[in-house]
């Protein structure tokens, strides 16, 4: 018997592993040198699936472009090259056949073919593809439903099951059904169903499907109790009876895991918990009765919270500082005690040292409120806020302004299913001090006119006041498909508020007479975006902002500068500044002997800034470039006016212009430059004004223009 000597083979496994380290070394050195930058992935014959899906699939991508790879050299952001790699293409084939296969083309067939430029060092990748016939869905079956209720039936075959034979099959729309019939069941006490793994069968001579599958429903269940869960710091201070309040759940209801996760939500918006869970105690089902279990971690009750502050108040960036003091659960119910002050202007150190009309090159606020908030009224989970504050604003050249008021909220929360999205109403009570600047009212009147009304009047010829009440609503709908970056879908905004009828009701009641006028309000806002781009990361946009303000008791030009319409900054008509958008200041004659009251009423007959007509809108489309940074092109057109009979399409100012965005965690953060194209107040050529000082603007902003 021949035995193996363990010195050779010890020696043999070492030169073999020597000669393995030498190839692998020559082939890795040999693909440094041969490397072929991939400039093209291309797809050919592709008529029903679009390009920029299928590049998707695939692991080869193109190599980013110059600029990219420019970034990338010296920072974080941009990419590197990306280098040919023959090894990934028979995946690549692979997941394109699957893909196809996922969307009903079941003899689809893929010949990738690739082109090497030796000089230049790039490669192309081609995948031609023959499509074929794609399978229609014939049939779509679902068995088990045939046990719960008739009306349940009927609204599953109706609105889940029920489809368009002419329907290309697609694993997307299969899957998105069983996922509708699963959900719904859910929400109708089925808490335990699930499916099972739908069968297709295809018939690749008529190119059809059909599709079955299987639903175990389980028992239909309902709420036996609510069972509370407390952990954190705070969780002695909350009681039990608070939190199945707030959950606004009942036993003896059928389970909804829908209504599971409002509750949560509901828990979430006290902000009394750092984090909850409402779920079923499926190990202490018995029969079809349910525990639910609310779980939470409650957390300081006590907070103070000092904040930066970056806005786009009155369409211009503003940089501040606040803090604020909260007390959580203030006399039980989750109600929440705020107080909060902040001070925020595009100077800001220059704003606070020196609040003075002698310095027009500044402006801003400062503000002060107290809150009391809770998130249920009369048992409804209806959000309530009342708010209490005085503000102090300056604006540039025209006037300074103290305001203080309350306004008590109210914010619904809506049935499912419905197509608002949003409901707020509210109440408030304003009184507004304006005191104007001389250049000003230099600019309306003249400088001699000026040095007769501080005659008439020294301490009060600059000066207006007035208190006003307001009831209004606000109605949102949000079709979009996403929050923070939408491609696709619309948003609709109807604001309605009225003006001081509260203030007549008493007046009446007291006999004294009302001197402010009564009026309504009504701004409406949409945008829609068109998936122009067919792209999550690409969007075209379209806004469109129409307002309208009638006195219809008494005179408009009495109503508040703070609720009349103003237009241009960067949420607005982005070639001109904030507010620069208003009616023309009309030059008044003034008749010898006037007295300050007679002066006060020709002051605010169309002198005052501010309009009563909006109309705005602009047209926009968002691409990324590397990562994290976008740009933006636009078109922006608007103005006001102070009646329908000044309304004119040559007053309709338009700008143009480009930005750069840096998409960030919480929200973009936006450059834009704008160009007044055409301005209604200077018609002259665009090539004829002076750019930076007559036709050019720049914006900083937090979040997208609309």
């Amino acid at each position: 018997m021949l035995k193996n000597n363990p010195k050779k083979i010890s020696h043999n496994i070492f030169i073999k592993v020597i000669i393995l380290f030498i190839l692998q070394t020559c082939i890795i050195t040999a693909q440094d040198i041969e490397r072929y930058e991939l400039v093209s992935v291309q797809f050919h014959g592709n008529f029903t699936l679009p390009t920029s899906e299928l590049s998707q699939v695939v692991s080869s991508k193109e190599s980013p472009g110059w600029f990219s790879q420019f970034l990338n050299s010296f920072t974080s952001f941009g990419e590197g090259p990306v280098y040919f790699d023959s090894l990934l293409i028979p995946g690549d084939v692979e997941a394109l056949k699957n893909y196809y296969f996922d969307n009903g083309f079941f003899e689809a067939r893929f010949f990738p073919r690739h082109y090497l430029d030796k000089e230049e060092k790039t490669a192309t990748i081609v995948f031609h593809i023959e499509e074929k016939d794609p399978s229609l869905i014939k049939s779509f079956d679902v068995e088990g439903i045939e046990w719960i209720a008739p009306e349940f039936q009927t609204r599953i075959h109706d609105e889940m099951i029920d489809l368009d034979t002419t329907e290309r099959y697609s694993r997307q729309i299969v899957e998105g059904k069983i996922f509708n019939i699963i959900s719904f069941l859910r929400d109708h006490g089925y808490m335990l169903v699930k499916n099972e793994i739908p069968v297709v069968k295809i018939d690749t001579m008529k190119n059809e499907v059909d599709v079955k599958t299987v639903v175990n429903t389980g028992r239909r269940c309902k709420i036996s109790e609510l069972r509370t869960d407390k952990t954190g710091p705070g969780k002695d201070l909350v009681e039990d009876q608070l939190l199945k309040d707030i959950v606004s759940i009942k036993t003896g209801q059928w389970y909804s895991f829908y209504e599971n996760q409002r509750a949560q939500v509901r828990l979430y918006r006290t902000n009394l918990f750092s984090s909850v869970l409402v779920t079923g105690v499926v190990s202490d089902t018995v029969e079809n009765q349910v525990p639910l279990n609310i779980s939470t971690d409650v957390g300081l009750l006590n907070e103070i919270s000092p904040e930066i502050i970056l806005n786009n108040e009155d369409n211009a960036l503003n940089f501040g500082f606040g803090i604020g003091y909260t007390r959580k659960n203030f006399f039980g119910d989750a109600r929440k005690f705020s107080i909060q002050t902040s001070a925020a202007a595009q100077n800001i150190t220059d704003f606070i040292s020196n609040f003075s009309l002698q310095d027009t090159s500044i402006f801003g606020y400062t503000d002060a409120r107290i809150i009391i908030e809770q998130p249920y009224l009369f048992g409804r989970p209806i959000n309530t806020q009342w708010e209490n504050y005085i503000t102090l604003q300056k604006r540039r050249n025209e006037y300074n302004a103290t305001l203080y008021g309350s306004k008590l909220n109210f914010d619904f929360e809506l049935p499912r299913f419905t197509f608002l999205t949003s409901l707020s109403t509210y109440l408030s009570f304003e009184n507004s001090t304006f005191r104007f600047s001389d250049g000003y009212i230099s600019r309306a009147f003249g400088d001699s006119l000026l040095a007769v009304f501080k005659q008439l009047d020294p301490d009060n010829y600059n000066r207006s006041r007035v208190s006003n009440s307001y009831i209004g609503a606000e109605f949102g709908a949000n079709r979009s498909n996403n929050l923070l970056f939408p491609t696709k879908g619309y948003t609709l905004n109807i604001l309605v508020q009225e003006g001081n009828s509260l203030s007549y009701l008493v007046n009446q009641i007291s006999g004294t007479k009302l001197t402010v006028p009564m009026h309504y309000k009504i701004v409406f806002t949409t945008t829609g975006y068109i998936p122009f781009y067919d792209s999550e990361t690409d969007a075209f946009g379209l806004k469109l902002k129409l307002g309208f303000i009638k006195a219809y008791r008494g005179s408009k030009f009495d109503i508040p500068l703070n609720q009349r319409f103003y237009a241009g900054g960067s949420n607005s008509v982005r070639g001109w500044q904030s507010r620069e958008l208003v009616p023309p200041l009309q030059t008044a004659t003034i008749p010898s002997g006037v007295t300050s009251e007679e002066f006060e009423a020709l002051f605010f007959r169309g002198i005052l800034p501010g309009g009563f007509i909006l109309l705005e809108g602009s047209i926009e489309t968002r691409n990324r470039l590397v990562g994290g940074l976008g740009s933006a092109l636009f078109i922006d057109y608007g103005n006001t006016w102070n009646d329908f009979q000044s309304v004119r399409l040559d007053q309709i100012a338009i700008a143009a212009g480009f930005g750069l965005r840096y998409y960030s965690e919480f929200a973009p953060i936006r450059l834009d430059f704008g160009l007044k194209v055409y301005d209604p107040w200077d018609k002259r050529s665009f090539f004829k004004k002076a750019f930076f000082s007559e036709t050019f603007e720049f914006h900083i902003g937090i979040g997208e223009a609309f």
